[in-house]
C-alpha cells in the first residue's frame, strides 16, 4: 500500500504543480516599463522599456486562452525587439462608410530624445524596418537632425495604398512636421531600402517656433491632422490646430479655453438612437489638460472637448460650454472613448448600463474616471433623492450637538439653501462661544496684565475678537484646567499688519485665584457669541441671533436646470434661533453643525491596494478599451507595477476600492 501511495502522491503533485505552472505563465511575461499600449483588433502592444521590446496580449474571448503571444519557445513570451527604450506607441488608424475606427498593419514606437521610430508588423509580430528620421530627411532642402516628440499615421485607404506615418521633430530653429509615406506590405517596405516618399510641412498662418515642442499628433477624419505644442515659457501653454499634410490652405485653431493639452483625442461615429441625434466620427476634439502652465485662472486639469469644425469649446447637453471632467486635481494620464459600452452604473440618475459613446480616464491620484462622452458630463452616481425631497436640489442636515454630545434636530433653529450644481459636500460648525483659530492655547507674561494674540480676520476683513469676548486662564497646555472666572476683554490694541498681532487689555484685575496661570484662550461673547469654521477653514465669521451667512460659488457640473450662470449661491445659513433667551439657554461647548449634501459623485473608482497582486497598480498610464467576446474591458498600463490591469466594466463598484473584475498581467 505504501509502494503505491507514493506514485500517487508524487503524480499528483506533478500535475498541481503543472496546472498551477500553467496559470502563471499566462500572466507574466516579464514587463519591464509600461509605459504605454495599443490595440490592434484583437491584440494589445505594450512596451517593456528597460529590455528594448513591445510584448503582445492576445485578447482571446477563452479567458484561459487570453496571454501573452508565445515566442516560438512556448515556454517564453513572444518580445519583439525594437528601438532602445521604447515609451511611446500608435497604430495606423482610418475610419471606414460606418464611421468605425479601422487599424492597418503597423504599429509604431518611438523613444524620448531619440530620431529612431519602429515600424512594427501588427500581423506577423516583428519589427519590419527602424527609421532612422535624420537618414530620413538628409536629401530635403531642410533636414531633421532633432529628436522625434510625436507620432501618429493613418492607415492606407484602399488596397494597394500605402500607409502614411506622420511625426515631429524639436530642431534647435523650432519644432517640425514630418509626413513618410510606408508600402502596407511589409516585404515591399523591406524592400525599399531607403527610397522613402517623405517631406516636411508645417501650419501656413505661423510657423511652429524654436520654444515650442509638437507634444500630440491626432488623425482625423478627411485627410486631417491635429497638432498640439507645448511651450516653455511661464503661463504660455502651447497651441492646438488641425491641418491637412496634402492642401496647405485649411487649418482651424483648436481653442481648449486657455489649458496647456498633453495629448489629442477623437471618436468613432455614434448612430442616431432614442430621438439622439448622429455624431459624425471627428465631431470632437477631446484634450487632457495640464493646469501647471495655463494662460489664465482659473487652471484646471481634466478633460475638455472642443469642436473640430470650430475650434471652439463644445457644448454639453445643457446646451452651454462644458467643464473640464475631473475627479479632484489628479492630472488625467490617458483616455479612451468607446461607443455602446456597457458599464456597471450604481443607483442614481436614471441610465441604460449601455453608455453610448463612454469616457474612461485614469487619474495621476490612482482613480480611474468614467463619464459620458456624448453628452459631455460626469456619470452621477450620487443623484439619489428621498421621497420627501425634490430631484435635482440641495439639503443639509441640521444638528444641535450639546456639550456632552448628545445630537438633536435644528431645523427650528436655523435654515439652509443651496443650488444644485455648485453646493458641495461640507460641514459647517457654529460653535457657541467658540475658541477662536489659533487661540485655543497661548502663553502669557505672567508679569503683565496684557495679552497678546494672533490678528485674526473673518471673510469680511473685520477683527474676530472685539470688547465683550471673554479670556479663559489655563493652568497648562493640554487646557485642561480652566480658570472658574473668565476675564473680559475691554480694549484691543491693533499692531500694525507687518506685526500680524493684537494686544487685549481686561477690563479690570485678574482672579487672584487664577493671576499666576501661565497659559489662557479667547473665545467669542457678546451679540455675536457663535463662531462659524468648516469647510477646510477654521474659521469663516462671527454669528449671532438672525444673522445671515451666504456664499456663491462657481459650477462643477451643469445640472440639468443650467440657466448659464457661472456661478450661484452654494450655502446660505440663517440663525433663527434667539441665543439671549435665558428660558433655552446655551452651554460653552455647544455647537450647531450643518452638513451640507450635493446629490453629486462622478464614477470615480480606485484599485484596492489591499491585495498583494494588486499593491503595486498605484499610477495608472494610457488606458485602451476592448471589447472582448461579449464582455467589456478596459486595459490600462501601470509604470508602478510593470504591468497592465485588466478592468471588467460590468463588475465595478462606483466610489470604492475595487478589486473584484480586476486582473493584473505582468
Amino acid at each position: 500500500m505504501k509502494r503505491l501511495m507514493l506514485p500517487m502522491m508524487v503524480g499528483l503533485g506533478l500535475v498541481w504543480g503543472a496546472c498551477t505552472q500553467s496559470a502563471q505563465s499566462q500572466l507574466v511575461a516579464g514587463l519591464q516599463g509600461t509605459y504605454d499600449l495599443s490595440r490592434v483588433n484583437d491584440r494589445l502592444f505594450v512596451t517593456s522599456t528597460d529590455r528594448n521590446e513591445l510584448r503582445v496580449l492576445e485578447l482571446n474571448p477563452d479567458a484561459q486562452l487570453r496571454r501573452f503571444a508565445r515566442a516560438p519557445n512556448p515556454l517564453e513570451p513572444l518580445a519583439i525587439p525594437v528601438l532602445p527604450r521604447p515609451q511611446a506607441l500608435t497604430h495606423d488608424v482610418r475610419y471606414d462608410e460606418a464611421g468605425s475606427e479601422q487599424p492597418g498593419p503597423y504599429v509604431y514606437a518611438r523613444s524620448n530624445g531619440s530620431t529612431l521610430i519602429s515600424v512594427v508588423s501588427a500581423e506577423s509580430l516583428r519589427e519590419v524596418v527602424r527609421l532612422d528620421t535624420v537618414a530620413l530627411t538628409a536629401a530635403l532642402p531642410e533636414r531633421s537632425v532633432g529628436p522625434v516628440t510625436a507620432i501618429a499615421a493613418r492607415a492606407p485607404a484602399a488596397e494597394g495604398e500605402p500607409s502614411i506615418l506622420y511625426f515631429a521633430t524639436r530642431e534647435n530653429t523650432g519644432a517640425r512636421l514630418w509626413r513618410v509615406r510606408l508600402p502596407a506590405s511589409p516585404e515591399a517596405l523591406e524592400a525599399l531600402e531607403g527610397a522613402y516618399d517623405v517631406k516636411g510641412f508645417g501650419p501656413s498662418t505661423s510657423a511652429l517656433t524654436a520654444s515650442e515642442a509638437v507634444s500630440s499628433l491626432l488623425v482625423l477624419p478627411a485627410g486631417r491632422l491635429a497638432v498640439s505644442t507645448l511651450r516653455g515659457e511661464t503661463r504660455n501653454p502651447g497651441r492646438s490646430f488641425w491641418l491637412d499634410p496634402e492642401a496647405g490652405g485649411a487649418e482651424q485653431v483648436l481653442d481648449f479655453a486657455g489649458g496647456q493639452v498633453l495629448k489629442l483625442f477623437t471618436h468613432e461615429r455614434v448612430a442616431e438612437a432614442e430621438g439622439r441625434a448622429a455624431v459624425a466620427e471627428g465631431t470632437r476634439i477631446f484634450g487632457l489638460l495640464d493646469p501647471s502652465n495655463c494662460a489664465a485662472a482659473p487652471c484646471a486639469s481634466g478633460v475638455l472637448a472642443v469642436e473640430s469644425a470650430t475650434g471652439v469649446v463644445s457644448n454639453d447637453a445643457t446646451g452651454y460650454r462644458m467643464l473640464p471632467l475631473n475627479a479632484g486635481a489628479g492630472l488625467p494620464t490617458g483616455l479612451s472613448l468607446s461607443r455602446d459600452t456597457r458599464l456597471s452604473v450604481q443607483p442614481g440618475e436614471s441610465r441604460t448600463t449601455v453608455v453610448p459613446l463612454l469616457g474612461i480616464v485614469p487619474l495621476s491620484t490612482g482613480g480611474i474616471l468614467f463619464f459620458d462622452a456624448l453628452t459631455l458630463q460626469q456619470l452621477n452616481t450620487g443623484a439619489t433623492w428621498a421621497s420627501p425631497e425634490q430631484a435635482n436640489t440641495v439639503s443639509a442636515t441640521l444638528s444641535f450637538v450639546d456639550v456632552v454630545g448628545n445630537a438633536t434636530d435644528a431645523t427650528a433653529d436655523l435654515t439652509f439653501s443651496g443650488t444644485f450644481g455648485t453646493t458641495r459636500d461640507e460641514t459647517y460648525v457654529l460653535a457657541y462661544q467658540g475658541v477662536f483659530a489659533g487661540m485655543g492655547v497661548l502663553e502669557r507674561d505672567p508679569a503683565s496684565a496684557t495679552f497678546r494674540v494672533p490678528a485674526l480676520l473673518d471673510e469680511e476683513r473685520l477683527a474676530a475678537v472685539r470688547p465683550g469676548d471673554r479670556i479663559v486662564l489655563l493652568a497648562d497646555a493640554a487646557a485642561q484646567q480652566p480658570c472658574g472666572t473668565d476675564v473680559t476683554v475691554g480694549e484691543i490694541q491693533r499692531d500694525s499688519p507687518a506685526v500680524g498681532s493684537d494686544t487685549l487689555v481686561p477690563t479690570g484685575a485678574l482672579p487672584e485665584e487664577c493671576a499666576g496661570y501661565p497659559f489662557f484662550q479667547v473665545r467669542a461673547a457678546g451679540t455675536q457669541p457663535l463662531v462659524l469654521g468648516g469647510a477646510g477653514e477654521a474659521f469663516i465669521r462671527r454669528m449671532g441671533t438672525g444673522d445671515l451667512f451666504t456664499r456663491s460659488k462657481s459650477y462643477f457640473f451643469h445640472p440639468p436646470n443650467y440657466s448659464g450662470r457661472a456661478e450661484d449661491l452654494a450655502v446660505s445659513i440663517r440663525v433663527l434661533r434667539n441665543l439671549e433667551d435665558t428660558n433655552r439657554p446655551l452651554a460653552r461647548g455647544d455647537r450647531y453643525v450643518v452638513g451640507t449634501r450635493s446629490y453629486f459623485a462622478p464614477y470615480l473608482i480606485s484599485v484596492d491596494l489591499s491585495y498583494s497582486d494588486l499593491r503595486r497598480f498605484r499610477l495608472p498610464g494610457p488606458v485602451v478599451q476592448a471589447r472582448v467576446g461579449d464582455t467589456d474591458f478596459a486595459y490600462i498600463a501601470y509604470p508602478s507595477a510593470n504591468g497592465l490591469l485588466q478592468v471588467t466594466l460590468t463588475s465595478l463598484v462606483s466610489g470604492a476600492a475595487n478589486a473584484q473584475g480586476l486582473l493584473p498581467y505582468q
